[in-house]
């Protein structure tokens, strides 16, 4: 029976593995324990070459979206890719896959670490590409680095991460601490691993059998490695046809104390420090340049760079960009927004700014979290930070929001009644609460038009007027030489 259960699992997968192995693997489980062995082999989900080329022609489809979002549309050789650092051994090969499939020519794929110095000069947007986000970690590390030199050069660019698969957590993770944008085909959430009880896995058992699981499951992962559930205990069940994450249960992985892996994991080698290397370089040569370039352009064909913390404060600024002539507004030729998630309180990223010739302004939350991470930006010359009033939120009319309460079920409590006054609403925890029953319901970048529609709907126009106004006044003072038009 479990035999026969085994082979119509391993039938269905798009890799071969012999019959022979995957009993061998089971047998190293104790006799009352192989029922749940075979029970992981039917749970593992397993990506081969045509899966994964399928993924990337959905990831791709959401890239050229995001980036037009972002305005700079995919075109010509404006765009360039890049396997992730760490991982370059499996980002390598996921971007050979997703160049064939989405028709990207070669020269725009950077793999390796030659010396050589990348031509950056018309590059508006980078992607680095990987097989998965796990919990992010590893990605946000990397990210972090590239995005410190590329955000801080005088030109201003984009940083996108394409993967194939990712776990919902990891994906927030990434978003957050660095403000890029992450492109997924397959997201998977906590019920597609073992490490919660009410996950597909363990459907049709008893609680207490599934808690038997588990530690049985976490048990035999100990024996082989340093984790009860893989990396930061995820407790995955995903498999590439060239590699395991680091995420997945150890059993399935791991070759330590002699245990026979049913999928071995790959080592990993250096990657894509090419692109961070061309960047510091084009930024040096910016820098030489500095004190020789006359900086009284025309304020008119000025460009700003909003750093701002989150994806959706970024998605605001578009907005106003696109649909409400922010650039106009405060009369400017043009205005990019970059959210840069915890590295706006990064150190590296404040020294590099203050070397560079960038336009930029950071906006922020009028939080307490948010004042003391900014503390630091106070010896930043040339930089002003304006702090929202007292985040984008409480732009939109909260009385026309309540006014549709029906459509948003979990909106909190009113702390006024509605026919108040509400502009004056100030409680950030308050309207924290208000944006998570609103408009962060789920993975931001895929609900990136939802959230615009949203915008659209409930802005304030007297007080978008109030933030052009100070946002101009922040720009005065950064630029008081240049001349009135």
């Amino acid at each position: 029976m479990l035999v026969s259960r085994i082979e119509i699992a391993i039938k269905k997968w798009p890799v071969q593995i012999s019959l022979d192995h995957a009993l061998k693997w089971v047998l190293q489980f104790d006799k009352e324990d192989y029922p749940l062995a075979v029970q992981i082999i039917e749970h593992l989900d397993v990506l081969g070459s045509s899966q994964i080329r399928a993924a990337l022609e959905v990831a791709h489809t959401k890239l050229v979206r995001s980036i037009s979002n972002k305005g700079s549309p995919m075109k010509g050789n404006n765009t360039l890719f890049a396997a992730v650092g760490k991982s370059a051994k499996s980002g390598a090969l996921i971007a050979y896959h997703y160049r064939v499939t989405s028709e990207i020519p070669e020269s725009s794929f950077i793999s390796g670490d030659e010396e050589d110095q990348l031509d950056l000069s018309k590059i508006e947007n980078i992607v680095l590409v990987d097989d998965v986000i796990g919990t992010g970690r590893t990605i946000t590390s990397e990210v972090s680095k590239m995005a410190e030199e590329v955000y801080s050069s005088e030109r201003v660019r984009n940083i996108f991460v394409l993967t194939v698969a990712g776990y919902e957590s990891g994906i927030n993770h990434v978003e957050e601490k660095t403000g890029s944008s992450v492109i997924t085909a397959l997201e998977y959430g906590i019920r597609d691993t073992v490490a919660d009880l009410d996950a597909v896995f363990y459907h049709g058992m008893p609680m207490s059998d599934r808690e038997d699981s588990l530690e049985t499951i976490k048990r035999y992962c100990r024996s082989v490695g340093n984790s009860e559930l893989g990396f930061a205990n995820v407790g995955g069940l995903l498999v590439f046809d060239h590699n395991t994450p680091n995420t997945t249960l150890p059993i399935i992985w791991s070759n330590s104390k002699n245990w026979l892996p049913l999928f071995p994991r790959a080592a990993n080698i250096p990657g894509s420090a090419k692109v961070i290397k061309s960047v510091k370089k084009e930024r040096s040569a910016d820098f030489e340049k500095k004190d020789s370039t006359n900086l009284s352009v025309i304020r008119k064909e000025m460009e700003i760079t909003l750093f701002v913390e989150g994806k959706i404060d970024e998605i605001f600024i578009d907005y106003f960009v696109e649909k409400q002539k922010l650039s106009e507004n405060i009369e400017v030729g043009k205005v990019n927004a970059i959210a840069l998630g915890g590295l706006y309180q990064s150190q590296k990223l404040i020294d590099l700014l203050q070397q560079s010739k960038k336009h930029a302004v950071f906006v922020l939350d009028n939080d307490a979290h948010a004042k003391r991470a900014a503390s630091r930006l106070d010896g930043l010359e040339n930089v002003p930070v304006m702090f929202l009033k007292p985040n984008f939120i409480a732009l939109l009319d909260i009385n026309k929001i309540y006014a549709n309460k029906e459509r948003f079920p979990s909106l909190p409590e009113e702390p006024l009644s509605i026919d108040d006054e509400r502009a004056d609403v100030s409680d950030d925890k308050w309207l924290h609460a208000l944006e998570k029953a609103t408009i962060r319901r789920g993975a931001i970048v895929s609900r990136a038009d939802a959230i615009i529609k949203f915008i659209d709907e409930f802005l304030d126009e007297k007080k978008y007027e109030e933030f052009c106004k100070e946002l101009k006044e922040k720009i005065n003072v950064f630029f008081p030489s240049l001349p009135e038009v």
